[in-house]
């Protein structure tokens, strides 16, 4: 990667950063900007879906660790892929992740077996 080029993704994140804190600020979801820590990624109020008005809404997305409920592994899920989950899939705040990459994959293809089996085949090979 050119140095020019990664300088402008460095300009880039940092203006997608400063407009969704603006948005959260102007929503009143916080009062400074120093509520969302550096290493985070606000939300984006307009793209999440987090169910019920009352409830306490999340602020930012950060890294979090947990057991896969399968392997045992300690694993990372990254806030840039909270990000995609809640934002782009609309998946409600009650869903976290639960397994790790591979015992994901290895859950996929048992329930598409499962499907394939009961001869309910979704892509209709």
């Amino acid at each position: 990667m050119t140095r020019r080029k990664s300088k402008k993704e460095a300009e880039a994140a940092t203006r997608f950063r400063e407009q969704r804190i603006e948005k959260l600020m102007r929503l009143g979801w916080i009062k400074d900007a120093s509520e969302i820590p550096a290493s985070a990624i606000p939300v984006d109020p307009d793209l999440v879906s987090f169910g019920s008005e009352w409830s306490p809404h999340p602020v930012f997305f950060r890294d979090q660790t947990f057991l896969c409920q399968d392997c045992g592994a300690v694993c990372v899920w990254a806030a840039a892929d909270q990000c995609w989950y809640y934002e782009t899939t609309k998946a409600p705040s009650c869903k976290v992740a639960v397994r790790c990459r591979e015992c994901r994959r290895i859950e996929r293809d048992r329930i598409r077996e499962a499907r394939r089996r009961a001869g309910h085949d979704p892509e209709g090979t």
